[in-house]
C-alpha cells in the first residue's frame, strides 16, 4: 500500500469531515423539521396551500361546491397535493376523512397559529389556518407524496451547482488549512534531512518564526539541537587535528633519538630498539588516518571534483596489494569491458577502496583469494559502479556488522592479534564515499568471509 504523507491526510480528513458535517446538516434539519428544506415547503408550497384554502372557503361560504370540488382536483393534478379545508368548528368542508395525523397536525397550527409541517415515510403533511374576509377562521392541509417533494424540482442544474460550490469552497479551505499546519514539518524535515547528511549549518526557525505556536518552538528546540551538536563536531575534529598535528613533532624527535640510541648501543638493544621503531611507524600512521578522517569530515560540503577512471583506479590498487600481499594471498579483479567514468576525487577513492582491499587481505586465510569485482548497477534510473571486495576469511559476527565503519571500532578477536589496525580505515572509506553520494555496506557471505561494497554514481551512461 503506498504511503501518505501527512499533507494528504490532513487534508482528507478535513474534507470528508466537512463533507460529514454538511451531510448531518442535512439529516438534522429533515428531523426536527428545520432548516432550507423545511423553509422551500413553508415558503412556497404553503403559499399555494393559502391561496387555496381561501378560495375554497370562499366558494364553501357561496355554497359553490362545484367549483369547490374542481379547485380541488386541479390543485391535486396540477401540484399532486391532496387539499382539505375545515372550518372554525372543525369540519371538513367537502365531508371527506382527513388522516388522524393530519388532523394532529393542524389542531397544533391552531394553538401554535403558524405553519406546521410533518414528515412521514411515505408523505408530507403541511397544515396552517387562514381567515376569511368575514374573519372566520379555517384550516388548511395539504397532503404530497414523500417523493414528490424536491426542492430543486425543475432545476437539477442548480443543485449540482450549490454541491459542486460547497465542495470546491470546502476543498479549497481545508487545503490551506492542511497546508499551513504541515508546511514547518515539511521544512523540519528537510532540515533534518539536510542536517543528518552532514550539514550541520542548517536552522529553519527563523523560516516559521512568525506562526507563534508549538511548531515554531519546535523549530527553535530543532536549531539549538542543531548548534549544540554543530558545536560538539567541530569542537571534535578539531580537537583531534590539533592533537594529531602536535604529536607529529614529538614523533619526528623519538625517531632522532631513535638512530641516536642505534649508533650508541650494542647489538644487545636492536630488538627493543625495533619494538620502538615498529611502534612509532604504526603511531605515525594512525595520525595520518586521522588528519585524512579530519579532513575529509570537515570538507563535508564539498570536494575538488574531477573525472575518475573507476575502472583504472580499482585495477592499480589491484596490483599494489598483489604486490603487498607477498603470496600469503592473491586478489583476483573481475571487471567487464564497460567504462566506468565517475566525478570524484582520486586520492580519496583510492585511499577508500585501498582500505578495504588491506583489510580483506589482512583478515582472509592463508593461500585463499581475495575476489574484487567491478560491475554497473541501476539504482532507479541513475547508474552505479558497485566495488565488491570478498575475502576468505571468518567474517564478521552479525551483532558488529553495523558498526565496522564508526571511527576506533574493531572487532572483538582483531585486538587478540598481533596488529588490529587503528579502526580508522573503514571509517575513513565510509567518509569518502559517502562525499561522493554513493554508499558502503558490509554483510558476510553464504560461503563464509566478509563481503563489502562500495556502489558510486557514474556521471554518465558509457
Amino acid at each position: 500500500m503506498p504511503k501518505l504523507n501527512i499533507f494528504i491526510k490532513i487534508y482528507l480528513w478535513f474534507w470528508i469531515a466537512t463533507t460529514l458535517i454538511v451531510g448531518t446538516l442535512i439529516s438534522f434539519d429533515r428531523l426536527t423539521q428545520s432548516g432550507p428544506m423545511i423553509h422551500h415547503l413553508q415558503n412556497t408550497i404553503g403559499v399555494t396551500l393559502s391561496l387555496y384554502g381561501q378560495m375554497a372557503a370562499e366558494y364553501h361560504l357561496h355554497g359553490d361546491h362545484a367549483a369547490l370540488a374542481k379547485l380541488t382536483d386541479q390543485l391535486k393534478s396540477s401540484s399532486r397535493i391532496d387539499a382539505y379545508v375545515l372550518d372554525d368548528n372543525n369540519q371538513e368542508i367537502s365531508k371527506r376523512t382527513l388522516p388522524p395525523d393530519a388532523r394532529a397536525l393542524l389542531g397544533q397550527a391552531r394553538q401554535s397559529g403558524k405553519t406546521e409541517s410533518l414528515f412521514l415515510q411515505d408523505r408530507v403533511i403541511l397544515a396552517m389556518t387562514i381567515k376569511t374576509t368575514n374573519g372566520r377562521l379555517f384550516g388548511v392541509v395539504g397532503i404530497m407524496p414523500r417523493h414528490a417533494f424536491n426542492p430543486f424540482h425543475g432545476n437539477t442544474t442548480l443543485l449540482v451547482f450549490r454541491i459542486f460550490i460547497i465542495l470546491f469552497l470546502s476543498g479549497g479551505v481545508c487545503y490551506w488549512l492542511a497546508r499551513y499546519l504541515t508546511s514547518p514539518l515539511i521544512k523540519l524535515r528537510e532540515a533534518t534531512r539536510r542536517f543528518a547528511a552532514g550539514e550541520l549549518s542548517v536552522r529553519i526557525g527563523k523560516d516559521i518564526a512568525r506562526r507563534k505556536d508549538e511548531l515554531t518552538e519546535l523549530a527553535k528546540d530543532f536549531d539549538r539541537m542543531a548548534e549544540r551538536i554543530e558545536s560538539l563536531m567541530t569542537s571534535q575534529r578539531q580537537l583531534l587535528g590539533d592533537i594529531s598535528h602536535e604529536l607529529r613533532s614529538p614523533l619526528a624527535r623519538l625517531n632522532v633519538a631513535l638512530e641516536l640510541a642505534r649508533r650508541q648501543t650494542g647489538p644487545e638493544a636492536e630488538t627493543h630498539l625495533n619494538r620502538i621503531e615498529r611502534e612509532a611507524r604504526l603511531l605515525n600512521e594512525m595520525i595520518g588516518q586521522v588528519l585524512t578522517l579530519t579532513r575529509i569530515e570537515n570538507d563535508i560540503e564539498g570536494i575538488q571534483s574531477s573525472p575518475v577512471d573507476l575502472k583504472r583506479l580499482v585495477q592499480k590498487v589491484t596490483v599494489d596489494a598483489n604486490f603487498e600481499a607477498q603470496d600469503s594471498c592473491h586478489i583476483i579483479l573481475h571487471v567487464d569491458s564497460l567504462e566506468y567514468i565517475i566525478s570524484g576525487n582520486e586520492e580519496l577513492l583510492r585511499r577508500a577502496i585501498e582500505n578495504v582491499v588491506r583489510n580483506a587481505i589482512y583478515y582472509t586465510h592463508e593461500n585463499t583469494d581475495v575476489d574484487i569485482m567491478l560491475q554497473r548497477v541501476m539504482y532507479g534510473t541513475i547508474p552505479y559502479g558497485e566495488i565488491t571486495v570478498h575475502d576468505h576469511g571468518d567474517g564478521v559476527s552479525e551483532s558488529e556488522l553495523p558498526y565496522l565503519f564508526h571511527p576506533f571500532y574493531r572487532v572483538s578477536d582483531a585486538r587478540d592479534r598481533k596488529t588490529g589496525g587503528s579502526g580508522l580505515g573503514l571509517a575513513i572509506t565510509e567518509r569518502a564515499v559517502r562525499l561522493h553520494h554513493g554508499n558502503v555496506s558490509a554483510s558476510n557471505a553464504a560461503d563464509g568471509g566478509l563481503v563489502i561494497v562500495i556502489a558510486l554514481p557514474l556521471s554518465g551512461d558509457h
